[in-house]
């Protein structure tokens, strides 16, 4: 792990965040949406456990095209449902949308990022979410509207919608260095929560901040290992930030 010189992090030009499991709660709302569909296609045996499992396995061993896609694909086979694989995602994103607006941050990363809006300093969001869901938590989620709304905070958000390549591809950070013309690339940084999102950081060869969620701990190591710092809490980076600058 390595340590941020003197008032490194006071000169940043950007932070660009991930957003599910970094900003906001949403990856275990996402597995209990996961397990209602495979619930919903007939499967009253198979643990959630199991069907997690299963799905991330499928989702690991999907390089294109849309993942969700290809999986609610891959759950039409299996369950030989009388519905089709677009279907099948229409009912996921209906499920999604009534979730997404009981979403919430993370303890303290409403602080953070108003934090570094008084210091100036720009931010992106980078989120392998719809367009959709984005427009939900600024719109309809009246906790997140409150609290710090994504809209008003962040200087550009990109969406799955806006790229062609999924994470650990550094395509979605690729596109924010262009859109920002970063030259130096030391003065950017990213908060992330994943293995993939760390990965696809390092790619573009940018800074990288883990926050802890624990549901990558099953990647720990590996991101404690890639990151160039790693923090339990948005307290710990905010303190982190305040002794640099």
């Amino acid at each position: 792990m390595r340590v941020f010189s003197e008032k490194e992090l006071a000169n940043l030009d950007l932070v660009i965040f991930d957003l599910d499991g970094t900003l906001i709660d949403s990856n275990g709302v996402n597995n209990d949406l996961d397990v209602e569909l495979v619930r919903w296609l007939g499967d009253s045996k198979s643990s959630s456990e199991e069907i997690l499992l299963e799905r991330d396995n499928v989702i690991k061993n999907n390089k294109t095209g849309d993942i969700y896609l290809n999986y609610c694909e891959y759950l039409r086979k299996k369950y030989n449902s009388k519905f089709s694989k677009e279907q099948i995602l229409q009912h996921r994103r209906d499920l999604s949308k009534e979730l997404s607006k009981s979403i919430k941050f993370k303890p303290d990363a409403d602080k953070m990022i108003k934090y570094l809006k008084s210091k100036n300093i720009k931010m992106a969001l980078a989120t392998v979410s719809r367009k959709e869901t984005i427009d939900i938590y600024i719109n309809e989620n009246e906790y997140m509207k409150n609290k710090c709304n994504l809209q008003e905070y962040f200087d550009y958000i990109i969406t799955k919608d806006d790229v062609t390549l999924k994470k650990p591809n550094p395509e979605v950070y690729n596109n924010i260095i262009d859109k920002f013309k970063i030259t130096d690339l030391s003065r950017c940084l990213v908060i992330e929560d994943s293995l993939t999102g760390v990965l696809a950081a390092k790619r573009a060869n940018l800074n990288v901040i883990a926050i802890y969620d624990k549901y990558s701990d099953k990647d720990r190591e590996k991101i404690n290992e890639l990151a160039d710092y790693n923090v339990d809490s948005y307290q710990e980076l905010i303190e982190l930030f305040k002794k640099e600058c």
